[in-house]
């Protein structure tokens, strides 16, 4: 072998440890970023039990039209209070991070004060701002080296065409941007310095809305005109000292599962495994195979791909 021969194998040979080192880098995946602790403030995507909780207080106490949300827990129609058959994705992603979790969201929320569920209002403010007004009266200034997670916005919408509320979808939208901005500058004034803020979820997906072309064509105006709004007014809150203002899209998220539902197991990604409207009936056998658990929630399936998606959202602001 000649001496340019052998400067060459040579060559060839460090390239060859070089990429092999690099392409053994790439296979090591980022670790989950680790917080304190995860305080959760949302609705019915998130809640794990408080509605069953507050609700059964207020038929207890004979607050006029209550009844027990999501359902009495003896009709097997859900899992242990959860608006769904398992935990939820926030729930997973307090395990995936190694953080204890305080879990103040209640089913119905809405974006601001009140509930889709009115009735409750005159028993406990549920909505989001009264879920956090009384977390901070219960502590003078919060651990900021917690992740605070933010998310609300389908209670808006749907108490608006349920009711017909005269207001646009627009300004329905745009206020319940401006009320999760409002809680997000409440936490932070108080020492939260770490957030999780979801976007809208994929309304227009939902079982209940899906099939109602003039549903769908509401909940895409409602979404656009939140996530714009919401990620202009989190682009001017990031830019304070020591905040981290991490943004989850549920809907992009959601529409991946679709996409990929073959990858993820989703032999269903359009109709619900348990019925509830217009009366319950018996659940699918394939829960797991499914995206929809009802008209308008996600399988525990779902929320456990959804959770990993909010841990890369973490990773990778």
């Amino acid at each position: 072998m000649t001496g340019n021969s052998r400067f060459v194998s040579r060559l060839v040979g460090c390239v060859t440890v070089i990429m092999g080192l690099a392409c053994g880098m790439t296979e090591v995946r980022a670790k989950p970023p680790s917080f304190s602790h995860v305080y959760v403030f949302g609705d019915s995507y998130s809640d794990n039990g408080a509605a069953l909780m507050v609700s059964e207080e207020a038929v207890k106490v004979k607050i006029p039209d209550a009844i027990v949300l999501p359902a009495a827990p003896e009709s097997g129609l859900y899992w242990q209070g959860r608006w769904s058959n398992g935990p939820t994705a926030v729930e997973l992603l307090a395990k995936k991070i190694g953080g204890g979790l305080s879990d103040y969201a209640v089913g119905g929320a809405r974006c601001g004060s009140g509930n889709y569920y009115s009735w409750l209002d005159s028993w406990r403010d549920t909505g989001l701002r009264g879920q956090v007004l009384s977390f901070l009266s219960q502590l003078q200034t919060l651990d900021p080296k917690a992740l605070y997670v933010v998310g609300a916005s389908a209670n808006d919408l749907f108490q608006k065409i349920d009711f017909a509320k005269p207001v646009s979808i627009p300004d329905a939208a745009s206020q319940c941007a401006t009320d999760v901005r409002d809680v997000i500058a409440l936490l932070q004034s108080s020492g939260a310095r770490h957030f999780l803020v979801f976007g809208v979820y994929a309304l227009d997906r939902v079982p209940a809305v899906a099939n109602m072309p003039a549903a769908v064509s509401q909940a895409r105006e409602f979404e656009d005109a939140f996530d714009s709004k919401m990620q202009v007014m989190l682009s001017g809150m990031n830019k304070m000292p020591d905040t981290t203002l991490n943004w989850f899209s549920w809907r992009k998220a959601t529409e991946g599962l679709v996409r990929s539902s073959k990858d993820s197991g989703l032999a269903n990604v359009e109709t619900p495994c348990q019925i509830t409207l217009p009366k319950p009936q018996k659940a699918c056998a394939k829960p797991d195979a499914y995206l929809w658990w009802d008209e308008y929630h996600p399988t525990r399936h779902a929320h456990a791909l959804i959770a990993t998606r909010m841990v890369e959202a973490l990773q990778h602001p």
